[in-house]
């Protein structure tokens, strides 16, 4: 059953992937904005009902970029990349 589940899933993802790689530069950009949009939309709807979700998601995707920025700036990548 495990299997048959796994091809399925296989299979459900390789038309999906040969569509978005058959995309003309502005029909991705088109599906990038419209995906944009539609979180934004959702976005707000929660924040409809509670609205200290309008606060919360900015404050914890700017924390995240500072210490992102931070990291990258005091350990750039390709530097002593020993992990072992």
């Amino acid at each position: 059953m495990a299997g048959l589940r796994a091809r399925a899933d296989h299979e459900g993802q390789i038309p999906v992937k040969e569509l978005y790689e058959s995309l003309r530069p502005n029909e991705a950009r088109m599906l990038h904005w419209s995906a944009a949009a539609v979180a934004i939309v959702l976005w707000f709807t929660v924040a409809w009902q509670d609205p200290f979700v309008l606060l919360l998601v900015p404050v914890i995707g700017g924390t995240l970029a500072y210490l992102v920025r931070r990291s990258r700036r005091l350990d750039p990548p390709g530097e002593d990349d020993d992990f072992f």
